[in-house]
């Protein structure tokens, strides 16, 4: 599946969304005093947010791909008008993964585990469900964006290189925002790039072998999930 048609997938997505959502918001304020209402208007600024979790990297067809592993991420969002807001996020995952001799026979043929630590900076839009307001604290929201996944790394022994390549990200986050105190932040995101592998994965060994066997897999997309916690500051209040 191409890369657009996850693209046109993710925005369907929040446009159902927001269709639901918003209709639900509105009326469930008719029949509350503005002091009894759970919903209270808040003003979406900027914030820095930095968060830890866990990045599930899915198997890639060669299993040479980076295993997965804890996350770290750093978070910048700022309002653009209404519920939206526009983010840049940076995230790193240090993992380690497969180096392959393609030409050796199958039980030969991995050569060590190394470190390989997955970067990934993307600029997106984030969709807050509930509008302007938060409901008892809360401010659910939905987002999606692209950007770059990388692991810097130079060509192996195998041939392979991840490389820098075009990553879509999608997902949805809660917020916590007291009046007072810090911020809570919880995400749930979709990372999707595309592996691509040398001719030398699909040539055989002495033991008529081969890392690959369809060239239709030459190059493949891959799903991953990542779940995420932190604290929130805001900026310029």
């Amino acid at each position: 599946m191409s890369s657009i048609r996850f693209a046109v997938l993710a925005r369907a997505s929040v446009l159902a969304a927001l269709s639901v959502a918003v209709p639900a918001v509105a009326s469930a304020q008719v029949g509350h005093q503005p002091s009894a209402s759970p919903y209270e208007d808040f003003k979406i600024g900027q914030t820095l947010t930095i968060m830890a979790g866990w990045l599930a990297i899915k198997r890639d067809p060669a299993d040479v791909a980076s295993k997965s592993s804890a996350m770290g991420s750093l978070r910048y969002d700022l309002g653009v008008g209404g519920p939206v807001s526009l983010y840049a996020r940076y995230l790193l995952a240090p993992s380690e993964r497969k180096v392959l001799v393609p030409n050796n026979p199958r039980a030969t043929r991995v050569l060590r585990m190394e470190s390989a630590n997955t970067h990934v900076m993307d600029l997106g839009l984030d969709i807050s469900l509930t509008g302007k307001k938060t409901w008892h604290n809360l401010m659910p929201s939905v987002n999606f964006g692209g950007g770059i996944a990388s692991n810097f790394a130079a060509v192996d022994t195998g041939a392979y290189r991840f490389g820098s390549k075009f990553a879509l990200t999608y997902g949805a986050s809660l917020r916590y925002l007291p009046r007072k105190g810090p911020q809570v932040r919880i995400d749930i995101g979709r990372y999707m790039w595309k592996y691509e592998y040398p001719d030398r994965y699909f040539v055989k060994a002495s033991d008529t072998t081969s890392v690959l066997t369809d060239t239709r897999q030459r190059s493949a997309w891959r799903t991953n999930w990542g779940v995420s916690a932190g604290v929130s500051v805001p900026l310029f209040r």
